[in-house]
């Protein structure tokens, strides 16, 4: 198990934030090997639980900014914006984490004759799965941390 206080500063703060919401998920935590500059980051690969994928949930604390992705072309980035302290990116980065983690938001990737387009979110208190344009030729994938709003969607 990963001995959390070798983390850097900014990864131990939030890393203390994250386990005190899902305490489980330590055992996923490492220090990130993919990390050259910052050796003592954090990575966590939890696994989708409705099908114990790989390409499940990641998040990094990398370069003072919180990366979280899901699936294997998704990722958003929580970062500071403006005035040292004006924002708690930590909090945003929670606080999305909770959306998806009750699939409040899903993610979608489009793909053309199987070539990525693109990834974004999609906030289901806002838009409907029912009402997504879609151009012709184009597959959007939508996934969610349960499955629940998993499909396919063609023009």
């Amino acid at each position: 198990m990963i001995d959390l206080e070798r983390l850097n500063d900014h990864s131990r703060q939030f890393s203390n934030r994250l386990f005190r919401l899902w305490p489980e998920w330590v055992k996923y935590a490492r220090f990130d090997p993919y990390e050259d500059f910052e050796k003592e980051a954090l990575l966590l690969e939890v696994p989708r639980p409705c099908d114990g994928s790989r390409n499940g949930l990641f998040i990094t604390t990398s370069e003072w900014e919180i990366s979280v992705g899901f699936g294997e072309n998704f990722h958003t980035r929580f970062g500071v914006s403006g005035e040292p302290g004006s924002v708690d990116f930590y909090e945003d980065a929670l606080l999305f984490l909770q959306d998806f983690l009750d699939e409040q938001i899903v993610v979608a990737t489009a793909y053309q004759d199987k070539e990525w387009l693109g990834a974004w979110k999609i906030d289901l208190r806002q838009e409907s799965l029912d009402e997504v344009d879609i151009e012709d030729g184009v597959t959007l994938k939508i996934r969610s941390w349960m499955g629940t709003h998993d499909r396919e969607l063609t023009a």
